[in-house]
């Protein structure tokens, strides 16, 4: 999908206490041995999330651009995270 503009931010204080927000309903609602219902669940939000948007602004190529990049944002947090608490050997 390269060539498609991504839009790139710094997350605000209310975009990272909207993250926490979704990160303690996680643990409140699923059980740690239920990863792949989480992954479901997140899955059909971003699903949600892909049918509102003005298909006159954003083309399925410029969404999916979105999600790609901020999954791989997410995963090189988490193993970031990790790293630095485990000292690499997680």
């Amino acid at each position: 999908m390269s060539g498609v503009p991504m839009k790139i931010f710094t997350p605000t204080a209310a975009d990272q206490a909207l993250h926490l927000d979704i990160c303690a309903l996680i643990n409140r609602h699923l059980t740690p041995d239920t990863p792949d219902r989480f992954l479901a669940i997140a899955a059909q939000v971003v699903g949600q999330a892909l049918a509102l948007q003005d298909q006159r602004k954003m083309t399925k190529e410029m969404a999916f651009e979105i999600i790609l990049t901020n999954i791989e944002m997410g995963n090189q947090a988490v193993i970031s995270q990790l790293m630095n608490s485990t000292g690499g050997t997680a």
